[in-house]
C-alpha cells in the first residue's frame, strides 16, 4: 500500500456503527434515514467535541433532542484519524468533562485532556523517608 492510500480516510473506521466501543472516546454523531453515519461529529463552535463519560454524552444527545443525531463509540484507530484532521488544520477536537450544575458544558482540547491523563497516571515519586 502507498503511502497516499495509508493516509487516506478508511470509512469503515470513520463511520461506525451503533457497535462500535468507546475505546477510548465516545461521540455524537450525525446519522441519515437509515440510521448510518457519514462520519461527522457534533460540535459546537467550529470544534468536534468528544466524551469521554457515556452518561454525559446521553444527557447532551438528549438535551440536543435531534433524531438525526445518535451516540457512538470512538475507537483509538478512528481517533488517530480524527488526530490527523485536527493536525492538518481541518478540526479542533475537544472532550467534554462535564457539565455544570447552571447547564454550562465544561470542554478541554483533547490534546490538553491527553496530557493530563498521562500525568495522572504517573504520580511524582514519594521522598525518602528518613
Amino acid at each position: 500500500m502507498s503511502e497516499e492510500q495509508n493516509n487516506e480516510l478508511d470509512l469503515d473506521v470513520c463511520c461506525p456503527d451503533e457497535t462500535a466501543k468507546a475505546e477510548p472516546y465516545h461521540a455524537i454523531m450525525f446519522i441519515d434515514d437509515d440510521g448510518k453515519t457519514n462520519g461527522q461529529l457534533w460540535g459546537m463552535n467550529g470544534s468536534l467535541m468528544l466524551f469521554d463519560n457515556r452518561l454525559n454524552a446521553e444527557n447532551i444527545l438528549k438535551a440536543l433532542n435531534n433524531p438525526k443525531l445518535q451516540l457512538r463509540g470512538v475507537t483509538a484507530k478512528h481517533l488517530e484519524m480524527l488526530k490527523q484532521l485536527e493536525e492538518s488544520g481541518a478540526a479542533k477536537l475537544f472532550v467534554i468533562v462535564g457539565v455544570t450544575v447552571l447547564g454550562k458544558i465544561e470542554a478541554i482540547p483533547l490534546a490538553e485532556y491527553s496530557e493530563q491523563r498521562s500525568k495522572a497516571a504517573c504520580p511524582p515519586p514519594m521522598p525518602p523517608r528518613t
